[in-house]
Order: structure tokens, then C-alpha cells, then sequence
């Protein structure tokens, strides 16, 4: 509930319209707030929180500019939710690994990889091009090698040895790149 109320704030104070060049991504999908969305669309239809000066937008307009990422968040049932609310092109993949089991974060990695709310353009998009895109110094970064083929013929950018956290992640921390990683 935390984080839902942090974006209400956020949104509401007008501090995501006044920080567009900002990149936010929402760890854990979010939390709730993909799933009150609906909430905050009542609350915008009826100006329950007046916008005054008409620079703020709606909550889904704001929704859609964000990122979220995938950490405890992998099931189609909220990949599905994502894509209704913000676009799968605003997700990307994250872990919450050390906080969470190794084999839980392999485990969703796995459910990610096979997802059937996922085509294949999408499965690459969440699991590394967003990422790229998000923080462009990392297509540069070795550990974001090129897509390798697996068994069941579909491509991984796993490395071979296995990945303890998302690459992506560990190399905006080193990088110290603009996003706003919440957690």
C-alpha cells in the first residue's frame, strides 16, 4: 500500500508531470496500483483532486509514462494487468534478488521466459530491451551479451553460468544512471 500512495502523492502533487524527464520505474509492478487504476480514474473523472493549472493530466496518462518492473510481479494475470494499465513496453524485468530465494528469482525468471501473455518481441522487451532502452550506457555493458539460442530453440541473455541479479540493475548502480529505482 505504500507504494500506491507514494504514486497517489506523486501524481496528485503534480510532481511526475513536473519531473518528465525523470525516468521512474515502479518496483514490484507497482504493487496495488495497477489494480486500483480504475480508482484513480474516478477520482480524475470526478476532480475529487482538482488539476488547477491543467499541466498534471490523468493518472492513466501518468501510468503510461512510467516503468514498472516485473521483481515478485511475473504472473500473466499481472503481466496481463500491466499491459491494460501502462503497456508492456514500460515493463522491465527486475529480480529482488538478494532480498529474495535464488531459486524463487530463477523461478520467476523461468515464468517469465515461458509466459504465454508474452510474444517473443515482448519476452526480449521485458527481459532486456526495455532496460536498454531505459538506461541506453548498458547496451555497452558485457554482461548484456547477445541473445544466445536455448534448448527449446527461443534465446536467452542469461550468461551461461546463470545470473545472480538482473544485469540490468547492476549496472545502473555501477553506472549511476538518471533513473529512479524504487524499492
Amino acid at each position: 500500500m505504500d507504494t500506491a500512495r507514494t504514486v497517489a502523492q506523486m501524481h496528485y502533487k503534480g510532481v511526475f508531470a513536473a519531473t518528465k524527464d525523470v525516468k521512474y520505474v515502479l518496483s514490484h509492478a507497482g504493487g496495488v496500483v495497477p489494480y486500483i487504476a480504475c480508482r484513480f480514474a474516478v477520482i480524475d473523472e470526478m476532480a475529487v483532486l482538482p488539476d488547477e493549472d491543467g499541466t498534471r493530466g490523468s493518472a492513466a496518462d501518468t501510468f503510461r509514462r512510467l516503468y514498472w518492473d516485473t521483481a515478485l510481479s511475473w504472473s500473466d494475470t499481472t503481466l496481463h494487468t500491466l499491459r491494460a494499465v501502462a503497456g508492456i513496453d514500460r515493463v522491465v524485468y527486475g529480480s529482488d534478488y538478494p532480498y529474495l530465494r535464488r531459486d524463487i528469482a530463477i523461478r520467476g525468471r523461468g515464468e517469465l521466459e515461458n509466459s504465454a501473455e508474452l510474444s517473443e518481441v515482448e519476452r526480449d522487451a521485458v527481459l532486456h530491451a526495455t532496460a536498454v532502452t531505459l538506461l541506453p550506457r548498458l547496451a555497452a555493458h558485457p554482461s548484456l551479451a547477445p541473445a544466445r539460442p536455448r534448448a527449446d530453440g527461443r534465446a536467452t541473455r542469461l550468461p551461461a553460468s546463470g545470473a545472480r541479479t538482473c544485469p540490468a540493475t547492476r549496472a545502473a548502480s555501477r553506472a549511476g544512471d538518471d533513473a529512479v529505482m524504487g524499492h
